[in-house]
């Protein structure tokens, strides 16, 4: 199979082309004189053609797919009952950095697409927010899905975004804004200057006297874990019956198994993973509080028993990740006319290094998820992804090096399609040449 980068110098690109639909025209010839009729029935006359949807589709080694296009569009396309696992991060209904596709969550009618297209007992794993996933999982379920399991990615680098009440009372009663945030507080003095011993200001320290019962209030607690719901497809019959039909309805425990090198037989997988760095503080806290308690007396207690994290799967985020594979090289899927500064129009290729995705989950995560929900590689798997965004599921495919397992994805932005498909296409070379 030839390269993106091979397909694309040769045009050889594979694009759906835009299709038409032959509409007949509605002519009232009752008004027609003799002559409008003599000539109204020409084929242009006759017939109007209708653009239908469109989406470009690459191909990443043999049988994968990435497409550009709407999710429903794409979706519409796939026959029944032909995919295995859907795994996918979507929008979260926050309106993040204030971007639209964020606006809602994933409608009932997506999922109703994602339903048909799934086989009898396919999984669905999706990730949430804990202010929204409440209306996800609705929407999931109102789809036709049934719920199993929600499960809890923790993680140490949330954001607080907690308002501070105090300092709100001081702007509303007229004393200088120092932000509403604690992040921003401690810049300055609610007069506009630095404390003038030069002390660091407490964010919480308020002017007015109003304020001062409320110094140390605000709005929300520091965001530390995202829900992922599991929910599958109901099935005919017995669950036996299902699995030998089509290979799905199952979780993969044994091929999930965490195993960090303590454990050699594995830990039974939990519906609670963790951060490589919450994993760590966990682990900490394990050995102080076991510090605490052994002053005094004989600790026997092995290192094995001083890492709770060894119960839960621990995801190594990398900020190297992100980026891998984004390098100088040229990359433009479909040719794109771009305004220049001169009004010109031309040609250009694409030139992305740094991944823009606002949301990007470690590939070590996704692995983990598609080993839980994937069933046996030897029945040729596809996983779809119809919230793609810069490709970490399908990273993580590619990653388990079994060519068994293959995947659609499908992002609609055609600036994380871009990122995607070079991250997906470096990832596959890479670890083609390991193979070899």
């Amino acid at each position: 199979m030839k390269s993106i980068f091979d397909q694309i110098n040769n045009n050889e690109v594979l694009i759906y082309p835009e299709n038409v639909t032959a509409v007949i025209k509605q002519i009232d010839t009752a008004s027609f004189t003799n002559n409008q009729a003599l000539n109204a029935f020409f084929p242009e006359d006759s017939f109007e053609e209708i653009p239908e949807s469109h989406f470009d589709k690459v191909e990443i080694g043999d049988g994968n797919f990435i497409y550009h296009g709407d999710n429903m569009d794409v979706l519409r396309s796939l026959p029944d009952n032909s995919i295995s696992c859907c795994i996918t991060d979507g929008p979260y209904g926050l309106t993040f950095f204030q971007r639209k596709w964020d606006a809602d969550v994933p409608s009932v009618e997506l999922w109703k697409e994602v339903n048909r297209v799934l086989k009898p007992g396919g999984m669905v794993l999706s990730f949430g927010s804990c202010k929204t996933y409440h209306r996800m999982a609705v929407n999931v379920e109102e789809a036709g899905f049934e719920i199993r399991d929600m499960a809890m990615w923790i993680y140490s680098s949330g954001y607080p975004k907690s308002k501070n009440v105090g300092l709100l009372i001081d702007k509303h009663l007229g004393h200088p804004n120092r932000g509403g945030r604690v992040a921003t507080a401690s810049r300055t003095h609610p007069d506009g200057t630095y404390e003038p011993n030069g002390q660091k200001l407490d964010p919480y320290k308020t002017k007015s006297e109003a304020a001062k019962p409320y110094e140390g209030y605000g709005t929300n607690l520091k965001p530390a874990h995202e829900p992922i719901l599991m929910a599958r497809k109901p099935y005919k019959g017995s669950l036996a019956n299902n699995v030998l039909k089509w290979n799905t309805g199952g979780l993969n425990i044994k091929g999930s198994w965490i195993n960090n090198g303590i454990d050699p037989e594995g830990r039974f997988p939990a519906n609670i993973l963790l951060d490589e760095t919450a994993g760590e503080f966990l682990d900490e806290q394990a050995n102080i509080s076991a510090e605490l308690n052994s002053k005094g007396k004989n600790n026997n207690r092995s290192k094995r028993e001083l890492n709770p994290s060894r119960l839960f799967f621990c995801s190594k985020a990398s900020k190297k990740e992100r980026d891998e594979g984004l390098t100088n090289d040229h990359i433009n899927i479909k040719n794109e006319v771009i305004q220049g500064t001169d009004n010109d129009s031309k040609q250009k290729s694409k030139q992305q290094k740094i991944n823009t995705h606002p949301t990007v989950k470690p590939v070590d995560l996704m692995q983990q998820l598609i080993s839980t929900v994937t069933p046996p590689s030897t029945f040729n798997n596809v996983i779809l992804d119809p919230f793609m965004g810069s490709g970490s599921t399908l990273l993580g495919i590619i990653k388990k090096g079994n060519n068994s397992n293959k995947f659609i994805g499908i992002e609609k932005e055609k600036e994380y399609f871009d990122i995607a498909v070079k991250r997906c296409q470096y990832e596959f070379d890479k670890c083609n040449k390991t193979a070899a």
